[in-house]
């Protein structure tokens, strides 16, 4: 189960993966001008909610639930903002570091946990967790935890210790990553602040240390057999041999992992990134009262969270899923401490200025 450890940020101590059917999405309809007070509209990634919880949800409730699946958080942002006062949805999945430029929007409404009879199931770690509580209150139900590492093809690429096992010229053309995504981790490994926490007011210093990654990758371009975007690509790609090491999230590695394919994810030792997903109440949801009674039932029983991490890769925050996993969806799900202290949750703090950049930066390495 997944627990939290305190050091300069919060860091992530087990995360989770496994395999599991793709829930099956239903379609969001228009909202009429009345609250329909047996539907309840979510918007969440592909494979988070599981398509047997949900039909026992309905069964047991009489609520529909209609699932809007997305694959990027700026454009679940962009659509609830374009909305406004009138959202198509009741509920959508925010990351963690993500959280302030929602809240900072008005699209959230804070969480009365006072309304959710199973919240003393959720992990202790998790139920008032620092990056989870803005502006004195909690804004969402942590569901599934995740964080950045080095997956590699045991057959070919024998236990890496640095993030430059990425540049070895004898893997030219066997690497893949996230370009945005792994920007940061360049960052971090060429000695900069990959998440800009540093960087307030330092705009001059945080491009600097931007341009020096966005260089770096440029250079080391030829290594990349390709840029990709969905963890379903990189699966392929290992399960094709395309490729025998990538930076990934631990979701798709760790269904790798658990489906007995030769790949073993690992923090190197210039560290890491990790995050919280959760599922939040919106601003005017004319559901609201049934997003409750969904996140009740998600923490009624450690099998739901099972269910999820089985499906989605990602490490349930519920108490108790530890017990459910068998021994080899376990050993997907662990690390050893010492590279357990080397991961950090992305901050909120000074998030425009790292977005504006790395997003600048992603751009630039594509083009050139």
């Amino acid at each position: 189960m997944s627990k939290l450890i305190t050091n300069r940020r919060t860091a992530l101590k087990l995360f989770g993966g496994g395999a599991g059917a793709l829930a099956l999405p239903y379609i969001i309809r228009p909202r009429p001008s009345w609250a329909q007070s047996n539907v309840l509209n979510v918007t969440t990634y592909d494979k988070f909610l599981p398509a047997e919880f949900i039909d026992k949800f309905q069964k047991d409730t009489g609520i529909q639930v209609n699932i809007r699946l997305t694959d990027d958080q700026g454009k679940q942002y962009n659509l609830l903002a374009a909305e406004g006062a009138n959202p198509s949805t009741d509920m959508v999945t925010v990351a963690g570091h993500r959280y302030s430029q929602f809240i900072s929007s008005d699209l959230l409404q804070p969480l009365d946990t006072a309304k959710v009879a199973n919240w003393k199931n959720l992990n202790p770690a998790y139920q008032d967790a620092p990056w989870a509580r803005v502006n004195g209150n909690l804004w969402g139900l942590p569901i599934l935890a995740g964080y950045e590492g080095l997956a590699v093809n045991t057959d070919y690429v024998k236990d890496p210790q640095s993030w430059d096992v990425m540049f070895d010229p004898q893997y030219k053309g066997m690497t893949s990553y996230i370009v945005s995504d792994f920007m940061t981790i360049t960052m971090q490994y060429l000695g900069h602040d990959g998440d800009f926490v540093t960087y307030t007011d330092k705009a001059e210093e945080a491009q600097k240390a931007t341009n020096e990654a966005r260089d770096f990758l440029i250079k080391h371009k030829d290594m990349v057999r390709k840029y990709y975007d969905a963890g379903s690509e990189v699966q392929q790609m290992f399960i094709n041999e395309d490729i025998y090491l990538a930076h990934s999230w631990s979701g798709p590695a760790a269904k790798l992992i658990a489906e007995g394919h030769p790949i073993k994810l690992s923090v190197p030792k210039e560290g890491t990134f990790g995050f919280c997903y959760t599922l939040n109440i919106v601003k005017n949801a004319p559901n609201a009262e049934n997003a409750y009674k969904l996140i009740d039932a998600i923490l009624a029983s450690p099998e739901v969270g099972a269910s999820m991490t089985r499906q989605s890769g990602f490490a349930s925050t519920i108490s108790g899923v530890g017990d459910v996993l068998t021994d080899i969806e376990r050993a997907a799900n662990t690390l050893p401490q010492e590279q357990v202290e080397r991961i950090v949750f992305f901050s909120s703090v000074n998030r425009d200025m790292k977005n504006e950049m790395i997003d600048k930066a992603t751009a630039e390495v594509k083009a050139a």
